[in-house]
């Protein structure tokens, strides 16, 4: 089977660094999109995260108009929980986002919280976040998808249809991606004929099974003729192995205590994380996640990126930039970040700048 050219895009979660304050981290963040989209690569996705003291990107709607602005041509947008928001409040604000920067953006819908209970139950104004979520989940998809084209929809409420539009005089409306990890979530994708995203970054269980059923089970539709696929992936790069292997530690110590349901805290800068031991209590969890992260030098990146796009069949991937940084490093730019997507680029061919 011959490997189609392979899309490279950017998600970015905003690891937020020990010594950077919330200005700091965007600033960082603006940085990176603009340096992807000199690179070549495709589109900068935002990750949806609340309350988690080692991730600044919260409120995809938000910090992506930030990054339109300062933008040309890379496609924004990332992922949106839905269960936390009303649909038509999501296409209210994802049509705005087209009209400012028209054809470059990209909704992608999760059905995960992104944060822990007691901050779900405040996002969605005191209302239980499980009760309902699987039945609801894919009537709110079907209505915001509804809602964002250029003609609305009816709402039929208190006895009579309701004329809904997300936007006046709307001309477009931004491609929705099925965001997710399981089989469920393949199958939602495959019945609504959209396009699929896969979190590798999250966990690589089942990510085969999951594809494979989208594929099998989609259904053409208006928004989409044959299936689409990427997939994200944790990616980090330095000069050496070595390198490589000090940068990646700061986020494998943040994301051991995040996973374990500890008390999150900031990314810790390379020489602190160098003197910090791995708990005992996470060698499980740090085992898992050195299965699934590609961590390396630009060589041994480039080909563990190209074998994952080949081993599932897929022309995109999104690469999830974590590495961490140096105390001497600018507190407004992310130095060995963008030193991976650069060495990528380099790699396998998309490099323009």
């Amino acid at each position: 089977m011959k490997q189609k050219p392979l899309t490279l895009s950017v998600l970015d979660i905003g690891p937020a660094r020990a010594n950077q304050t919330a200005s700091d981290v965007f600033a960082s963040m603006i940085d990176l999109a603009r340096h992807a989209e000199r690179l070549g690569y495709h589109r900068y996705w935002l990750a949806e995260h609340h309350n988690v003291a080692g991730v600044a990107a919260s409120h995809t709607s938000v910090f992506a108009a930030a990054v339109g602005a300062q933008t040309e041509s890379i496609r924004i947008g990332g992922c949106v929980l839905l269960p936390h928001y009303s649909p038509l409040l999501v296409a209210e604000q994802a049509s705005l986002l087209e009209a400012c920067y028209p054809g470059r953006v990209d909704v992608g819908i999760g059905r995960s919280t992104g944060a822990d209970r007691i901050t779900s139950f405040l996002l969605r104004g005191g209302r239980e976040l499980r009760t309902e979520i699987d039945a609801s989940h894919p009537q709110a998809l079907g209505s915001l998808i509804t809602l964002m084209q250029p003609d609305g929809g009816l709402a039929r409420l208190f006895g009579r249809d309701y004329e809904i539009r997300s936007i006046p005089n709307g001309s477009s409306a931004p491609p929705v991606w099925v965001l997710g990890t399981s089989v469920p979530s393949a199958r939602l994708a495959a019945e609504l004929g959209l396009p699929y995203a896969f979190g590798y970054h999250i966990t690589g269980e089942g990510v085969k099974s999951a594809i494979d059923t989208y594929r099998a089970l989609f259904k053409p539709s208006q928004y989409l003729a044959k299936p689409k696929v990427l997939v994200s992936a944790i990616v980090i790069s330095g000069p050496s192995d070595e390198e490589a292997q000090r940068l990646a530690k700061p986020q494998l110590l943040l994301m051991s205590a995040f996973r374990s349901g500890e008390p999150s805290r900031p990314q810790d800068l390379v020489e602190a994380a160098d003197v910090m031991p791995f708990a005992d209590r996470h060698a499980g969890l740090v085992k898992m996640f050195r299965r699934t992260w590609i961590i390396g030098n630009p060589g041994s990146v480039a080909e563990q990126v190209m074998q994952l796009a080949i081993s599932l069949d897929v022309d995109e991937i999104m690469i999830n930039p974590v590495a961490g940084a140096y105390a001497p490093d600018d507190p407004r730019r992310a130095p060995n970040r963008a030193y991976t997507l650069t060495a990528l680029a380099q790699a396998l061919g998309i490099y323009r700048a």
